[in-house]
């Protein structure tokens, strides 16, 4: 089985596997989505589910709130789709993410 996702605000469409995260289906897709740690920690893959559901995962209240949680927020890196999805992404303005950080420079 596979699930529909569509990125807004650019409407493209793509498709996730079951058990696939939402971070996991773009990237096979060659599409950047925000990220950082990937682990449900930090919060940088954050966006908005429009509409369907989606399971969690792994997130942590840290990095995703009950109540953004309620408003309809996830964290791409740990969001499993259980429906048709339509997302809404920050714009990218370049491909760095937290792999790029050099925690020795701070």
């Amino acid at each position: 089985m596979k699930f529909s996702i569509t990125l807004q605000p650019d409407n493209h469409t793509l498709t996730a596997e079951v058990g696939e995260t939402i971070l996991e289906a773009a990237t096979k897709h060659g599409l950047q989505l925000p990220r950082g740690c990937g682990d449900g920690a930090c919060g940088l893959c954050k966006g908005n589910v429009l509409q369907g559901t989606v399971d969690h995962g792994k997130s942590t209240e840290i990095a995703l709130s009950a109540e953004e949680r309620a408003a309809g927020k996830v964290l791409f890196c740990c969001a499993k789709p259980t429906s048709d999805l339509v997302i809404e992404r920050r714009e990218m303005s370049s491909s760095w993410d937290m792999s790029d950080w050099d925690a020795q420079a701070y």
